[in-house]
């Protein structure tokens, strides 16, 4: 419609020669530029329907560009056996054990140094920790692969692999006899090729049925790490979209995700922080034991993306018993000194897509994800646990707390409301939603809170400021790298150590909204709001007490530089008994007037006015019929048995079911019927056959 005159007409009826304009071509916005001129031939007259010339430049269309791993395969740590990590064991422990605490260090080891030439060793030693790490993991490494030049073909190696050694071979000795046109020779290579191309011509046919044998065969020998990473490979895996926000090549894109990611600081009143050796003077340092760091690593989860360097938690867990010793010594000195290593800091930012449904080429539908180094990742780890042991929250927070998940700030907030409304009296619940707030802290407000408002010691703080301060971050996009940039405000994507410090930013305005005395309470518990991370929602029994609510809310926002969204902002009226509530007086949030919903989807589960929970339940029936779809498309070959596990892993589980008490038998029966026809899907039943079924099993 752009690209014609608003006469255009495609389609000229036979019955009454009227002209309409019917047929249209639909592109998307990163493919619209391809597209040149657009046009009708109206001298075409082949049927009612008037054809529709598009041309377009495909010069215009870029390749997609594929560049080099930005370290060696042979680093990471992938699948590897017994025997490759006892090599890199025996590797890395002889090569750790020289490593010993520096002389140059020795006066160190008591209180703070500002030396900086020490600074110089800490770079020596963590390079050469690094190194070994690394060349450990090449010298063990072996490439199974080094001859693979084609696509892999599954069942190659138990249907193909002899048949072709064979054909090979006799074609060889038929070469070596100058190619015979008769005789044995000649019979054994014409034969052994057939069946090479029979079993190959096989495989070619029937690769999902052989994927699902090979599925089925885990299964029953109970190989369930081998089971999942098989059923894993199926799922689909989207490619990255050719335009992003106007961009098309990978350089491009990865600059504007960088631009995008980069946050202006908020303009509030910082106030000062102290520097750690006043306040530490005569103190005993924090100082690591080899015992915390092993504890430590073996807590972290395996399988997670590596840093820049190319190490993973499998290279800290299987170098050896030196390795916790080494690491706590680094880290003692990183902490007396204050300082990091710049390789150590350096972080690549992933853009991960929030809404898959959604615009893949809309930019603000991407969330970044921080890539650190492995060994900056056990470090967070530690000062995390300090952070756990000196930081006192509210119990009003549920973000991120050990014992605490969402489904305990949903029944907090479930049996608030039904108190009341059991009492005849109604609850206004005010959700409200903090735009990038996780990107808005205010390092300065930051630090002063984990000097004032916590016992965390101060050489800690000091070493959380100069890591904010000094992390350099880059987008990494197809393959390529964005220009370098630092954090100006925001805690750490990604980070171990981040939910706990949002929790301690935010800590003060609920113990201000405790201290209100307004809002909801039970006997003498104030409950007036309830917080996950930055999901917050206030609960008052009249209009008056919640504007006092969102007042203070404003005012903290305010001086701590964080932003609501008045349009994601929304309120309830819980009902009590039959009574209608018509007439509701406003509630405005920074002179904007927040909108009144009847349903609001609080922590992914659906909270009502009636506190019916007939909405959430079709919302997971909604979701099983999702999965089982996906089920029954992807695994239609597999054995029963293994449909049965799949069943089990992605069908049995209902977020927040714990929490349905409210519903009508209409609405349970439909789930109930939804889940007995996944099942007889899945294993492609007819309905009389389910009953018997389950019954066996």
């Amino acid at each position: 419609m752009e690209l014609l005159p608003p006469d255009t007409y495609t389609f000229v009826s036979t019955a009454n020669g009227s002209l309409r304009w019917l047929d249209h071509c639909v592109v998307t916005s990163a493919s619209k530029p391809v597209v040149t001129n657009v046009s009708v031939l109206y001298g075409v007259y082949v049927s009612d329907h008037l054809p529709l010339q598009i041309e377009c430049d495909i010069r215009l269309v870029r390749p997609k560009i594929i560049q080099p791993a930005s370290f060696n395969n042979s680093v990471i740590w992938g699948e590897r056996d017994k025997k490759q990590i006892a090599l890199y064991h025996e590797y890395c422990n002889s090569k750790l054990r020289l490593i010993d605490f520096p002389i140059e260090c020795s006066n160190c080891a008591v209180g703070l140094c500002n030396d900086v030439d020490h600074y110089k060793l800490l770079d020596n030693m963590y390079r050469n920790i690094i190194c070994i790490l690394i060349e450990g993991a090449e010298h063990c490494f072996i490439n199974n692969n080094r001859f693979k030049k084609h696509k892999y073909l599954p069942g190659w190696n138990r249907h193909v692999r002899e048949a072709h050694c064979e054909a090979r071979l006799h074609y060889q000795n038929w070469l070596l006899y100058d190619k015979p046109r008769s005789g044995l020779i000649y019979d054994n290579m014409y034969n052994s090729r057939k069946n090479f191309k029979v079993k190959l011509k096989y495989c070619q046919d029937n690769q999902q049925q052989i994927i699902m044998d090979r599925i089925a065969e885990c299964h029953s020998r109970k190989q369930f790490n081998k089971f999942w990473k098989s059923t894993n490979r199926l799922n689909h895996k989207s490619g990255l979209p050719v335009s992003v926000a106007g961009e098309h090549g990978p350089a491009e894109i990865a600059n504007a995700f960088q631009r995008h990611f980069v946050v202006e600081p908020p303009l509030v009143q910082t106030p000062r922080v102290g520097d750690a050796g006043a306040v530490a003077a005569g103190n005993p340092l924090i100082r690591f034991t080899a015992r915390e760091v092993n504890n430590a690593i073996r807590r972290m989860v395996r399988g997670k993306s590596p840093g820049h360097d190319g190490l993973s938690i499998e290279h800290l867990r299987y170098a050896g018993v030196h390795l916790p010793r080494v690491l706590a010594m680094f880290y003692s000195l990183c902490i007396s000194h204050s300082y990091l290593p710049e390789e150590l800091t350096r972080t690549i930012v992933v853009p991960v897509i929030k809404n898959k449904t959604g615009d893949a080429s809309d930019i603000s539908n991407y969330r970044p994800i921080s890539l650190a180094t492995i060994v900056s990742k056990l470090l967070d780890s530690l000062l995390d646990k300090i952070l756990a042991d000196n930081i006192e929250l509210y119990d009003n927070q549920f973000g991120f707390r050990p014992g605490l998940s969402t489904e305990s700030a949903i029944l907090c907030l479930k049996q608030t409301v039904q108190y009341y409304t059991n009492r005849k009296t109604p609850v206004l619940a005010c959700f409200l939603d903090l735009s990038k707030a996780f990107d808005l802290v205010n390092y300065g407000m930051l630090w002063h809170k984990l000097c004032t408002e916590t016992t965390v010691p101060r050489e800690i703080v000091s070493i959380f400021r100069y890591w904010y301060s000094s992390q350099k971050n880059v987008v990494k996009w197809s393959g390529t790298h964005s220009n370098v940039y630092g954090l100006e405000c925001g805690v750490r994507q990604g980070g171990l150590s981040s939910p706990r410090l949002f929790n301690l930013y935010v800590n003060q305005l609920i113990g201000e909204l405790n201290s209100a005395s307004v809002g909801c309470h039970i006997d003498s518990t104030c409950i007036n709001n309830i917080s996950y991370a930055d999901d917050m929602v206030l609960l008052s029994p009249s209009v008056s007490a919640m504007r006092n609510l969102l007042s203070i809310c404003e005012s903290y926002a305010l001086a701590h530089g964080l932003k609501y969204n008045t349009n994601k902002s929304e309120w309830i009226l819980f009902k009590s008994g039959s009574l209608n509530y018509v007439q509701v007086p406003n509630i405005t949030l920074g002179g904007a007037p927040l909108k009144r919903v009847q349903s609001f989807k609080y922590l992914g589960h659906w909270v009502t006015e009636d506190l019916r929970d007939n909405l959430d339940i079709e919302r997971e029936r909604r979701s099983l019929a999702v999965r089982c779809n996906m089920l029954a498309r992807r695994f239609a070959r597999c054995t029963r048995s293994v449909k049965l596990t799949l069943f089990k892993a992605y069908c049995q589980t209902f977020y927040t079911c714990s929490l349905w008490v409210n519903y009508t038998g209409r609405t349970y029966s439909d789930l109930r019927v939804q889940y007995n026809n996944a099942l007889r899907v899945l294993l492609r039943l007819p309905a009389v056959h389910l009953a018997c079924l389950r019954k066996r099993e």
